[in-house]
Parts: structure tokens; sequence; C-alpha cells
């Protein structure tokens, strides 16, 4: 297949088989207007209006994902990461969280859409004001992504359980029982704090070389830096006190690490734990 190049713009552009080409997927310009027809009526790129009328009167909705044929999505690329997501326990959560009674968006699609945030450098909801919603929910199999009031308020729904820190202990017991480390790397960071409702004491930022108001997060990561869990400590801890109290009894309750304890000689070591100057002293050493 032969390539024509654009002098004027020094762009590369692949000459296509037209016998190829799907005309069934939308180009963006097609994309648009179609999601602006509809902005009068409900709202920018909300096209799947029977759908959102049914979830308005708490009906039950039998199919709200469904994938079309687009070109050129921005963001795509991000769909090759779902295998990955799935993977490691993303959609875990259920065994712990209740599922959404009502509504257009279930937890489901807000979890998915909270990775892809992630994966596509969107830090909050408020930024996704400068991103199309149509063009966002086409990743997700929708007609458009929630704004950013609605997605604050299914937050509130998620958070309202409390059941983070069940879920951390299980994805960090599956993580570990499927790698079965025998190091774990433990270092600790700021948490910076913007607010004005606390008042906590400065720490060193390394990377912005200041001294700023935050509390320390201590991880246990494995060799290839990728994280089990975190603790977060008080206003004074240090790395050596969150060890001994906290780490250490988390990884003794793990399963595998239990079953070493049983099967190896007592006095070999059980596993091995890194971590900087921080926590260095030869009385510590000798206690673990």
């Amino acid at each position: 297949m032969r390539s024509v190049i654009t002098w004027a713009k020094g762009t590369l552009k692949k000459k296509v088989n037209q016998e190829i080409t799907d005309s069934r997927a939308s180009t963006p310009r097609e994309r648009n207007i179609a999601d602006f027809l509809v902005s009068d009526i409900i709202g920018v790129g909300a096209t799947r209006i029977d759908e959102r009328y049914q979830a308005s009167l708490g009906m039950e909705l039998a199919r709200v994902v469904h994938f079309e044929a687009c070109q050129s999505l921005p963001f795509g690329g991000v769909l090759c990461m779902v295998p990955f997501l799935l993977a490691n326990g993303l959609l875990s959560y259920n065994s712990y969280y209740c599922e959404r009674l009502k509504g257009y968006y279930d937890f489901d699609i807000i979890i998915m859409m909270l990775s892809f945030m992630y994966l596509c450098r969107i830090r909050t909801p408020e930024q996704l004001k400068h991103h199309s919603p149509g063009e966002l929910g086409k990743l997700l199999g929708l007609d458009r992504v929630p704004e950013a009031k609605c997605l604050r308020a299914i937050f509130k729904e998620l958070t309202n359980q409390q059941k983070a820190g069940e879920w951390n202990a299980y994805l960090a017991q599956e993580w570990i029982d499927s790698e079965q480390p025998a190091m774990y790397y433990i270092d600790g960071h700021v948490q910076v704090y913007h607010g004005h409702l606390a008042t906590l004491g400065k720490k060193h930022v390394s990377r912005q070389r200041l001294c700023l108001p935050g509390m320390m997060e201590f991880w246990v990561n494995n060799m290839d830096g990728l994280p089990y869990f975190f603790i977060t400590g008080q206003v004074n801890e240090k790395l050596q006190q969150v060890i001994e109290e906290q780490i250490v009894p988390h990884l003794n309750e793990m399963p595998y690490i239990k079953e070493q304890v049983n099967n190896v000689d007592p006095m070999a070591p059980k596993y091995t734990m890194v971590f900087d100057r921080e926590a260095y002293s030869p009385v510590f050493f000798q206690f673990l």
C-alpha cells in the first residue's frame, strides 16, 4: 500500500483502499454534528434519548453499553489497556460494593471511566470540560460521559459505602499470592496538603525542593516498583515506626507469607525488606 506525502504540512498519509474502508464508521465531523443536534433536547452528545428517559423513570435498562464503529477516535489507545486492567482485578470491587439501584451510569462504567481518565492524564472531573463528552463516551460504549457534577455525585455514592480499605487489602493479597515475592521495597512519599481546614507540619518535598504541609504515605512495592499497598502515617510518624507497627504485621497476615512461616526453618528469614537510610539502625535490624 503506497503512502502520499503532503509537503505543505509535512505529514505522511496512507493511501487507503476504498474497498476495505468501512462505510458505517463515523468520522469526527459526523459525530460532532450528531452530538450538537441533540444538545437542545437533553445535552451535548446525549444521543441515546430512549435509554436516558427510561433511566430517569427508574426503569431497568437491558443494554446501555454497546460500541459503534468510529474513525479517528481520540485516546483510542487506552482500549489496549483494558485486558491488563481486568487481569489486575479492576472489577473485583463488585464483591465489596453494592450495585447502583438506579441511574443511567452504573458503577462498572464509573470505575472504567476513572481508569481511562488516569490513562488519559485527566486528573479531575472538572478537566473533562476540556474534552468532548461524546468522544470520551465512545471509548466506554456510551453516547457521552457524565458531567463533573453528576460524576462527583456518583463518587459520593461509592465513598459512602467505605469499602476501599477492604478492597485494597483483597487486591494486595491477590497480587502477593500471584507473584510470591521474596523482597519488598518500602519508601515514603509526601502527600502535599493544599487546603486550609487542617494544620499540618511541613515536610521536605524533594521533587519541588520545598518544605510544604502534608502527610506521609509509606508504599510497599515489588522489585519492578509496582505497589502492593500503602499506609498513611500520622502527623510525625517515621519510617522505622511504621515498619514495626503496621507494615510488618500487615505482611505477616498475608496467606503466602503465613505458609512460608510454617514451612521454612524458624531461623531463616521469611522475606526481605528494602528501605533507605531513614530507617537505618543496627538495633532495629536486630529486632526485625
